[in-house]
């Protein structure tokens, strides 16, 4: 070819690509455990209940709250696809370097093994040179070994299949590295071969565990807790989960004999509704029932059309009953508890959840979650506008590019049905409604289900860059709980 000059002098192409708006919240669980397999300062993350049982053991309560969990509400259209564990640790604990499993190494070729290992804990190195494993008469006994050789506690955990380096101090102050050295990544001991840390710990509250799950991940909706905590540790986790903006729900389980009774001030739903607080739905019965509810809300596919679901009325198959009488039921109901009971017509019985509430200003599981969805989409669409336009100027246009960035949110719940068209409203609600939006929003809500209020900012908004006066009103509809038909015979 001749020599010429580049025609990219004339015209030039730049290659871009417009964000089709990034991943959206996943509504995973999160289960506190006291396990020690769990490195402290860190969520876990579980595929399936076989990959839970393969890590906490096949006895483990882990395992058979992952097992109902997967499985979701019978007929979803989607299983959950993720589980998170964290730990919840009770005293303090030593920093620990766990290397990667070892289970696919059989002893003969553990035996061939030698080499250096290196390691800093609490400051110190410590380090043997030339160990030889060949005397080895177990993974165990190989631990032994090399603690002896570098002069650190070293142990081999059989249910993990993975060789452990420990510090001596417990509490926060503990420290250790990755492991360095031709053993060390034999043994799968080095970062590149997938060792971990878990860092000490002074030991956890509600509020302090609460917050390391946060800091370790935000894509999930829901949390649990693997043991059954005291009442107080209850109400401040609900405390806490009440404090975080309507973003997480709490599912709290138990089944203490004062839920049963009658005007009971004292057992856990009564004073959680007293207190009126948010995000906590309070559940009489096991870690199951909690387990169901969470992976209940795991399988809620909120690209379906009208796939909205009520949580009252949900079943799996297999899960037992914990309500049998009208009596148990009518004071776990009054107490603000949910269960899981059986309803019989005169030839069909019926196992399910009920009633799907939850104490504050919600009311019910649905709504909560729905809501948490649609925020959490409409945060994740305005942030996908400010990082992709160059610009959103304060007049007109920016206002368009607001309204078409929350269009696709309030599109996606008008399909699934979180949001409802037709849903008439009250004559106060309509007063309110129009007092604050200054037109008659009543009227579009009624009609359309949605009211999308952006207003121009003051000079001073302007100024600082501060956002624009903005409010979305929406109809949820909510879902019937009863049916009183009037069966007339007209003779």
């Amino acid at each position: 070819m001749f020599q010429s000059i580049p025609a990219s002098k004339i015209v030039s192409v730049n290659p871009a690509v417009l964000s089709s708006g990034g991943s959206p919240l996943s509504m995973n669980a999160v289960f506190l455990s006291k396990n020690d397999n769990l490195p402290t300062g860190r969520h876990t993350a579980f595929p399936d209940a076989s990959a839970v049982g393969e890590f906490f053991g096949l006895a483990s309560e882990e395992f058979k709250a992952a097992q109902v969990y997967f499985k979701g509400f019978d007929n979803s259209h989607i299983k959950p696809g993720t589980l998170y564990f964290y730990p919840y640790n009770v005293g303090k604990e030593a920093a620990c370097l766990r290397g990667a499993s070892v289970k696919s190494m059989s002893l003969a070729a553990l035996k061939k093994l030698s080499g250096n290992l290196k390691v800093n804990i609490d400051g110190s190195d410590k380090s043997g040179d030339n160990i030889n494993l060949s005397a080895a008469t177990s993974f165990s006994d190989a631990a032994d070994k090399i603690g002896t050789a570098i002069n650190a506690a070293v142990q081999f955990d059989e249910q993990l299949q993975a060789f452990e380096i420990v510090s001596a101090i417990q509490g926060k102050s503990s420290e250790i590295g990755f492991a360095a050295g031709t053993l060390a990544e034999a043994l799968n001991l080095t970062e590149a071969k997938g060792a971990i840390i878990s860092k000490g710990s002074d030991g956890d509250s509600a509020e302090t565990v609460m917050e390391g799950v946060i800091q370790s991940t935000l894509n999930f909706a829901t949390f649990t807790t693997v043991f059954e905590p005291e009442t107080a540790d209850k109400l401040a986790l609900a405390k806490w989960s009440n404090a975080q903006n309507n973003r997480f729900l709490y599912a709290a389980w138990g089944k203490e004999a004062a839920a049963l009774q009658t005007g009971n001030t004292t057992c856990f739903g009564a004073q959680l509704k007293a207190a009126a607080y948010d995000g906590t739905a309070p559940i009489y019965g096991g870690l199951d029932k909690a387990a169901f509810l969470c992976g209940a809300i795991a399988s809620i596919d909120f690209t379906e059309t009208q796939g909205r679901i009520t949580l009252a009325f949900k079943n799996q198959s297999g899960l037992s009953v914990d309500v049998d009488n009208a009596a148990d039921a009518d004071n776990l109901k009054e107490n603000g508890y949910n269960y899981y009971g059986a309803w019989a017509t005169a030839n069909d019985r019926f196992t399910f959840l009920y009633p799907g509430q939850m104490p504050g200003k919600w009311k019910w599981i649905d709504a909560y979650v729905n809501q948490i969805r649609l925020n959490s989409q409409l945060q994740l669409a305005l942030m996908t506008l400010l990082t992709s336009a160059k610009a959103v100027p304060y007049n007109a246009v920016g206002i368009a590019l607001q309204r078409a960035a929350c269009q696709d949110p309030i599109n996606e719940a008008l399909n699934f049905g979180s949001i409802q068209p037709g849903v008439p409203l009250g004559e106060q609600q309509r007063a309110l409604i129009n007092n604050e939006a200054r037109a008659d929003a009543a009227a579009k809500i009624e009609s359309t289900g949605y009211f999308l209020l952006i207003q121009n900012a003051s000079a001073q908004t302007r100024g600082n860059r501060q956002s624009m006066p903005m409010k979305l009103w929406y109809t949820d509809g909510g879902s019937v709980h009863n049916i009183n038909l009037g069966s007339i015979n007209v003779q």
